[in-house]
């Protein structure tokens, strides 16, 4: 593993701890064993958070993880002005486009992509965090499916609240759940009961607000949510959320002949440089994190220790079900 800790990194890491009862509780094996496996293995990205090395003891998983400063993206906004400029949410979904597209060129469907995910290294720019629901997809010509019903509800996609099987195009439409929020301060869905937020899924029917981009929504009239009527027809969806949030995944940008190379020729995107982003040439919109010492925490919340044992210890029986976490 000795290469995984060459290139850029502070010399403090962040360590995740998961309990093997816990784990065996609530059926995650096969989650825990797929991240460990695709952040070790597979996954070498300037937006994708790295995994140094994984070690184990009787009651739990270790895995030393890249540690990144600057907090979640969303987490300063949220205790100011709630949410972000267009400038800051297009610099932000421009990398996330990037990394999403490393990963479907794998095959690999991330399935996480919630603000909580998302955090800002000491540059400013974003890390993709947290592959517990990514998933490798079979090596077919469609690029594969999965119906396992997981994530959190107002990101999921339409095609996995029916459980009718989903790829891919599962992460773009939770992209488009993300822009939204990033420049509304709340998502396109939310209520009380997850059934509810589900229905509204379905319906597809977002409120875009008056202050977005025309570009985002072009095709939708803001703060109505129904389709703009041209000489009795709906007006076409050009507007990238318009797009992204297409409950037919077979029209969902991002899903058709191009791939992710239809949204980023999108024309909210017009004039970025692709090439400079990704290798962090460009000044970041919000500016480096506040705090620069390595080893400062000041942008995570603060939470008591814990009271309870690191986990019971199991029995040598089931001790054997972690023969992959080495």
């Amino acid at each position: 593993m000795k290469d995984k800790f060459s290139g850029e990194h502070s010399g403090f890491f962040a360590i995740k701890i998961l309990k093997k009862s816990e784990i065996i509780r609530l059926k995650q094996d096969v989650h825990v064993k797929a991240e460990r496996d695709l952040l070790l293995n597979k996954i070498n990205h300037p937006f994708i958070v790295s995994a140094y090395v994984t070690y184990k003891d009787e009651r739990n998983l270790y895995m030393c993880l890249e540690y990144v400063l600057g907090g979640e993206v969303l987490a300063k906004c949220r205790a100011t002005t709630g949410k972000l400029e267009n400038d800051q949410a297009k610099f932000y979904a421009a990398q996330l486009v990037m990394a999403l597209q490393y990963l479907h060129a794998d095959n690999i469907v991330y399935r996480g992509l919630v603000p909580d995910n998302l955090l800002v290294d000491k540059s400013g720019y974003l890390k993709l965090i947290d592959f517990g629901f990514a998933k490798k997809l079979p090596p077919t010509d469609g690029g594969g499916e999965t119906f396992t019903l997981c994530g959190t509800a107002e990101y999921l996609a339409p095609e996995i609240v029916n459980s009718k099987g989903h790829g891919k195009g599962a992460d773009w439409w939770a992209l488009g759940v993300v822009i939204y929020e990033m420049l509304a301060g709340y998502p396109p869905w939310y209520a009380q009961n997850p059934f509810e937020i589900y229905q509204q899924i379905l319906k597809a029917q977002a409120v875009y607000p008056g202050h977005f981009d025309v570009n985002l929504y072009e095709g939708i009239v803001p703060t109505t949510g129904m389709p703009a009527v041209t000489g009795g027809q709906p007006a076409p969806r050009t507007g990238l959320l318009a797009r992204l949030l297409q409950p037919d995944r077979y029209k969902r940008i991002g899903c058709l002949k191009n791939g992710a190379e239809d949204i980023k020729k999108h024309k909210w995107f017009r004039g970025l440089n692709w090439a400079a982003l990704y290798n962090k040439h460009m000044q970041p919109p919000s500016g480096p994190p506040s705090h620069f010492a390595e080893d400062d925490h000041s942008n995570f919340p603060a939470y008591p220790d814990s009271v309870e044992e690191s986990g019971p210890l199991l029995e040598v029986a089931k001790q054997s079900l972690f023969d992959f976490w080495s």
